[in-house]
């Protein structure tokens, strides 16, 4: 549960992402039209990201961003050797073992609301928390889907004021459109 690195990272990965690519060659127009619809087959992710927002290629660990304006979605995919949770029972301990490191991580961290749940088609933990990105206080919505022998962790976050009408009309819709598979 790499959650800590996840979030200090996104921030980083952001300012990288904003620079921004060029070019005319066929590469990187396929590589933009992949970034535009949200489609990642090299990391085994898919999404639905809205027609507005920038989306953009990560690096390492960081499949993609989409941001506008406060809001944004950070995409990562973590390979794991470890056995994937799968039970309730199981998803359960991955919560609890997501929760004591993000209390660790930032002591500002404030539980609102966890689940076990199903996110396409796999076994996912959801928390909903209150805690800092960039030093900037955010209300985060983080999935963790596990499938593939990955982690793919999908934090969408934005500050407390927006949170409640970006995750209605964004955040929930995109997580309804993700699609998990095999790395390409």
């Amino acid at each position: 549960m790499r959650r800590s690195a996840s979030l200090a990272l996104t921030a980083a990965a952001l300012v990288a992402a904003l620079a921004g690519c060029g070019g005319s060659s066929n590469d990187d127009t396929a590589t933009t039209s992949a970034q535009a619809t949200g489609a990642f087959p090299k990391a085994g992710i898919a999404f639905t990201p809205p027609a507005d927002w920038n989306v953009d290629a990560g690096s390492g660990h960081l499949v993609a961003t989409a941001q506008a304006g406060q809001a944004t979605v950070a995409v990562w995919r973590y390979p794991r050797t470890e056995t994937l949770p799968k039970s309730r029972l199981q998803l359960q301990s991955a919560r609890d073992a997501l929760l004591e490191a993000s209390t660790k991580r930032d002591a500002t961290f404030e539980k609102i609301k966890t689940a076990a749940t199903e996110i396409a088609g796999e076994p996912a933990v959801q928390i909903r928390a209150r805690e800092h990105v960039a030093g900037q206080p955010r209300t985060v919505r983080s999935t963790h889907i596990y499938a593939h022998g990955a982690e793919y962790v999908i934090d969408a976050y934005a500050d407390a004021d927006s949170f409640r009408a970006v995750d209605a009309q964004v955040f929930r819709p995109l997580l309804r459109s993700v699609h998990v598979s095999a790395p390409q």
